[in-house]
């Protein structure tokens, strides 16, 4: 047997084999499914209907005419294969295959290709979309920050600008029962800065369930789930990882979040001086009663002499 025979269809194999026989409704389903798999594996049917202008009966016929027991055997496959195709060894291993000439040549590709990609973010984010976060942000009685993994020194680096322009933040950056905790204090008042990339995790859906019962406001900050998760949140931000299949990094999303916290900075220009002297006088202080206690220590060890 070859190795083909051994693994059941992908699915696009499946889509490429029965497209003719497909309605036309169907092919439009099939067709976003197909140049889609990242949302589609985690959408449910209603977010893939909107998504194609189509209807949850007409996703879950798609599936089953593509040769799936209906769209949760649809989505497990996507989900597997995903798994596999997105892994982070398989995503290293493909990025640094594209890397020659030594070291030399590993700056020279990184920052080709940031390069490409901060030109790519410029024309992906709305600018009125950015406005319009910035006016939620701003307005905010406080913003909880979100993100996971990976993206945790992110939440927290964005967290310490916040606070030292003035604008109340707080992480969450917790997985299981320690999320209810950093869920807990939110309110109408305050928005929920989430960055997520391609997978929508129990966590978020929790979190974004939550604020939508206490009627807090989202601005999401991602690579590919802004048209899957547009009926929950209030704004959606574009920020590119890195190219598809490669190993990504975070250089555009920490230049959105510079973006943000300087522009939540300029609407409430006096707030944000008046957060920064303090903030300077607090690190003068500790370091004036640093310098007196080096001193005093220093002191008392001669004395003991």
């Amino acid at each position: 047997m070859t190795y083909s025979e051994h693994r059941p269809p992908t699915l696009q194999e499946r889509v490429t084999a029965r497209f003719d026989s497909l309605t036309a409704t169907e092919r439009k389903v099939a067709t976003y499914l197909s140049e889609h798999p990242q949302l589609a594996a985690f959408a449910s049917a209603e977010e893939i209907a909107q998504a194609t202008g189509t209807s949850d009966a007409s996703v879950v016929r798609t599936a089953k005419a593509l040769g799936f027991d209906g769209l949760p055997g649809l989505k497990r496959t996507l989900q597997e294969h995903l798994s596999t195709l997105l892994s982070p060894t398989h995503l290293l291993r493909n990025t640094m295959n594209t890397f020659h000439d030594g070291p030399e040549g590993v700056l020279a590709t990184m920052l080709a290709e940031r390069a490409e990609m901060l030109e790519g973010t410029r024309r992906a984010i709305d600018p009125a979309a950015f406005r319009r976060a910035v006016e939620l942000l701003a307005a905010a009685r406080e913003t909880l920050v979100w993100g996971l993994a990976g993206d945790a020194s992110l939440v927290e680096y964005t967290v310490t600008r916040l606070i030292r322009i003035g604008h109340a933040a707080r992480p969450a950056s917790d997985t299981g029962f320690r999320l209810a905790d950093r869920l807990l204090p939110l309110s109408a008042d305050d928005v929920v800065l989430v960055i997520a990339h391609s997978q929508i995790r129990p966590e978020l859906r929790v979190t974004l369930d939550h604020a939508a019962d206490v009627g807090a406001r989202v601005v999401l900050l991602t690579d590919a789930l802004g048209e899957a998760l547009r009926d929950r949140i209030d704004v959606a931000l574009s920020a590119p990882t890195g190219r598809p299949g490669m190993y990504g990094g975070q250089s555009m999303i920490l230049i959105i979040l510079e973006a943000l916290t300087m522009a939540v900075a300029a609407q409430e220009p006096d707030r944000a001086m008046t957060a920064f002297n303090k903030r300077n006088q607090l690190r003068e202080a500790i370091n004036t009663l640093t310098v007196e206690n080096a001193a005093n220590a220093a002191g008392g060890g001669k004395r003991r002499k």
